[in-house]
Parts: structure tokens; C-alpha cells; sequence
């Protein structure tokens, strides 16, 4: 890892290209105060918050930083950022009527700037994937599998390296790359938009878990994952597939709820389902 050095909290930008957050819909065009939002609701930046106004912020935890476009973006801290951004940021707790503790002038100055470690991307992913994909601070399945995706696609490295990098003994990285795969080929050849499901968020391990059982397999003529294939259904199977898809995740627009509602048993029921012509 590089030197540690000091950045103020408003020169730091969150990742537009984190899992976890393309995982709600956030692209290149989404605002900072939105992004901020989907932090504060869905992952608990609370918690840090209550954290740092009580003990300060931790300098031996830098930021992750890489610099793209003119910006400082944050690869890795992006809750810990937003967490800093409403302690610092004057008024912001109060527009959004979020309740949080006072702190005193002294801690504010002291947490206006943050350690932090400029690293790109291609060479900070071994310390990620290992962190969030099969360390101590898992991400949601949907968000591993984009991470390991990337990887693979943009810095060329196999998917068995990935896996001996992050410790992967049980064909994760395998599972986890042709559920992506799968869901990919539904929004591009069978018609089925993921944005249109009819829940909050993708459960995607749903989908990599259904994948594994024999039903599954029939139904969709899938190609065995050591394939590593990125078009893993079978092209005479697109309208079955998009009916996986409803079936797992919902449709919106038809007010179609999906059928499986925990993986325990809907999921097995499915599989039997689709195992009897």
C-alpha cells in the first residue's frame, strides 16, 4: 500500500462504481446528495456516526482513494465518508431530519480532514475482493458478483486467480460470476429488465443458489460453471429464462410479486416444480 497522507472530508467524492451501491441503481449521472441518502437508509451509516462523534475517527483506517476525472473518488469508505460528510457538512443532518449527536468544535476541526491511500483500481482489488468478498466485511452476493466481473473483465484476471487471491475454496468466485452472467443475458436477449423487479433491491443469491439445483439447470439448458461461459443459458431457452426471472425477483409493471419468497423451502419447491415436465 502506498503512503498514508490527509485530504479534507469535502475534497472526497463517493465511488459511483461501488457494488454495493450499483446494486441500488446508482450510475454516473446519480447526485452526491442521493448517493448520501441510499447510504443513510440502506446501510446503517448511522452507526458510524454515533462511532466518530464519541471516539473520533480512527487514523490507523485511511480511505482508499484513487483520482479520476479531476476528483479524489473513495474506492474503499464510502459509509465512513458519508458518515464524516454529516458530521461536517453544516445543515446537512437537519435538511435531511436525520437525529445526530452534537459534537464539540474541537472534534469537528479534528475529523475535517481524514488519512487516506491513493491507490487505482486495478491495484487495490486483491485487498477488496478479500475484504468483501470472503473476509470480515461481506458485501450482498449481487455486489460480489459485480466486483468479481469487473476483475475479470477489465484487468484480465482469470477467475481461478481471483479465487486463490481471496481465498476461495469452494468455488465462490465461480458461482457467484455465472449467476451475474445469467442475470446479464436475461436483460440483454430475454427481455427481462432488472430495474422493473418488484422489490426494493435484487436478491440475487436466489438467483446463483437456484442455479446450482438440477430443475434449474433442465429448465434453462445452463452450462456447468467451470464453463466460466458469459452467455450461460442456452439461446432456445430466453422465454424460459425471463419466467425465471419474474418468478425470482418480481415485475413492477405487471404487479407481479415474486414466488419465491425465502430461499427455504420456495426455492426447493421451485426446483421441483421445474424438474416435472
Amino acid at each position: 500500500m502506498s503512503q498514508i497522507s490527509e485530504l479534507p472530508v469535502s475534497d472526497l467524492h463517493f465511488d459511483r462504481e461501488n457494488p454495493r451501491l450499483v446494486e441500488f441503481g446508482i450510475d454516473a449521472r446519480t447526485p452526491e446528495k442521493e448517493i448520501l441518502n441510499i447510504l443513510w437508509e440502506a446501510m446503517d451509516v448511522m452507526e458510524l456516526v454515533l462511532s466518530i462523534s464519541s471516539s473520533g475517527y480512527f487514523p490507523h483506517e485511511p480511505l482508499i482513494v484513487t483520482e479520476e476525472n479531476g476528483k479524489h473518488v473513495v474506492l474503499e469508505g464510502n459509509r465512513r465518508l458519508a458518515a464524516l460528510k454529516v458530521l461536517t457538512v453544516e445543515g446537512l443532518a437537519a435538511e435531511n431530519k436525520w437525529q445526530i449527536p452534537q459534537i464539540s468544535p474541537e472534534l469537528k476541526a479534528a475529523i475535517m480532514k481524514v488519512p487516506v491511500i491513493f491507490e487505482s483500481r486495478e491495484t487495490s482489488w486483491k485487498y477488496l475482493g478479500f475484504k468483501h468478498v470472503n473476509g470480515p466485511a461481506k458485501w450482498t452476493s449481487y455486489a460480489k458478483a459485480k466486483y468479481i466481473a469487473q476483475v475479470h473483465r477489465e484487468y484480465k484476471v482469470p477467475l481461478e486467480e481471483i479465487a486463490r487471491q481471496i481465498g476461495d475454496g469452494h468455488k465462490t468466485v465461480q458461482r457467484l460470476y455465472r449467476g451475474l452472467m445469467v442475470l446479464e443475458q436475461a436483460e440483454e436477449q430475454a427481455g427481462y429488465d432488472p430495474s422493473n423487479r418488484y422489490t426494493p433491491r435484487i436478491y440475487f443469491s436466489h438467483l446463483y443458489t437456484g442455479l446450482d439445483k438440477p430443475g434449474f439447470s433442465q429448465f434453462l439448458e445452463l452450462a456447468p460453471q467451470e464453463d466460466e461461459n458469459p452467455r450461460p443459458v442456452a439461446a432456445s431457452r430466453m422465454k424460459e429464462l425471463r419466467e425465471v426471472c419474474v418468478w425470482l425477483f418480481g415485475d413492477k409493471d405487471a404487479e407481479q410479486p415474486p414466488v419465491i419468497k425465502t430461499q427455504n423451502p420456495d426455492l426447493k419447491n421451485l426446483d421441483a416444480v421445474l424438474q416435472n415436465r
